[in-house]
């Protein structure tokens, strides 16, 4: 082959790169995830695609447990300012697929793999404030494999019964007593509220009502999502009469005093809350339209200080 055609072929061969690297699929941007304590709806549910070319194992400062093949970014963000006592994380196949599981930190990675059947799943405890890169692998080498991800600060928490089988126990297990899941205790839904009614309409951005927070009445015998504290007086601190249903939208509370935050739904379920925002309770989620009973207590018996709870659609909104 003489000078000039080789010089020619490969200037053709240069001008076809571009090409090429167009033809390439670009990586999908990650989904972040912003989460507090308190989170509503728990579990929170997102989905992705799961697999890539990167071995698990060879990921630096990844625990030994580490298997399959992740991509080289992760598929979901978790950003949390308030971290958490206990957040479990469950990626659950959607096409049968053997799926594995990396959380990384800024200052640890955690692995997992089979924890139910073939989904797995991490419960992560201590989990102070700050980002969380989150990352779904195959087993094998077998493509791009659909998958959703369940966040829930409830140990009760397993993936749905079509996704996998829940591991039996070693160990003979005691029973524990039955709880019923959606208790007041001793808190009066029937009560008139303390402090008023609070109509929310739906073009609405954000609310304020005020009141005063404290009682004698303690915590024990509420049951609920989230964490239950505080002392109360019996009847509702608020009604919150919400006319169209909202997609999102945060209930918080600010005051001087250390508040706790309990509020029953239109369907009965129970949501409780403690120190989202430092001293202030609050919680956020999809909310239908209804009546929800809301009251305001305190971290110590018999403690009275004015408070302020804000309901609000925009997430920007906060103590």
């Amino acid at each position: 082959m003489n000078r000039p055609t080789l010089i020619a072929l490969l200037l053709s061969a240069a001008q076809a790169l571009p090409s090429l690297a167009a033809a390439q699929p670009s990586p999908v941007a990650a989904q972040v995830v912003q989460l507090n304590t308190g989170f509503m709806p728990d579990p929170r549910r997102s989905g992705g695609m799961a697999g890539g070319m990167v071995q698990a194992q060879s990921v630096p400062g990844a625990p030994g447990n580490c298997r399959g093949f992740i991509p080289g970014a992760p598929q979901q963000i978790i950003q949390t300012p308030t971290g958490f006592n206990f957040l479990r994380v469950i990626a659950q196949p959607l096409a049968g697929t053997d799926l594995t599981l990396m959380v990384r930190g800024t200052s640890q990675t955690w692995c997992a793999d089979d924890t139910y059947g073939n989904v797995p799943g991490l419960d992560l405890q201590a989990l102070p404030p700050g980002r969380y890169d989150v990352y779904v692998g195959t087993y094998s080498q077998s493509g791009p494999a659909p998958f959703q991800l369940l966040l829930s600060e409830l140990q009760s928490t397993v993936p749905d019964n079509n996704a996998g089988v829940r591991p039996q126990p070693q160990y003979p297990v005691r029973p524990q007593p039955q709880v019923e899941a959606n208790s007041l205790g001793a808190l009066d839904f029937t009560g008139r509220p303390l402090f008023g009614r609070m109509m929310v309409a739906g073009n609405f951005i954000t609310r304020s009502v005020r009141g005063r927070n404290g009682g004698a009445l303690g915590a024990q015998g509420i049951h609920g999502q989230g964490i239950c504290r505080g002392f109360f007086q019996g009847p509702p601190s608020h009604v919150v009469a919400l006319t169209q249903p909202q997609s999102f939208l945060r209930m918080y509370v600010v005051s001087a005093a250390d508040s706790t935050l309990v509020i029953r739904r239109p369907d009965g379920q129970v949501l409780c809350n403690d120190d989202t925002y430092q001293l202030n309770p609050g919680v956020e989620g999809s909310f239908p339209a209804g009546l929800y009973q809301v009251w305001v207590g305190t971290y110590r018996e018999n403690e009275s200080r004015p408070y302020q709870l804000t309901v609000t659609v925009d997430p920007s909104q906060h103590p």
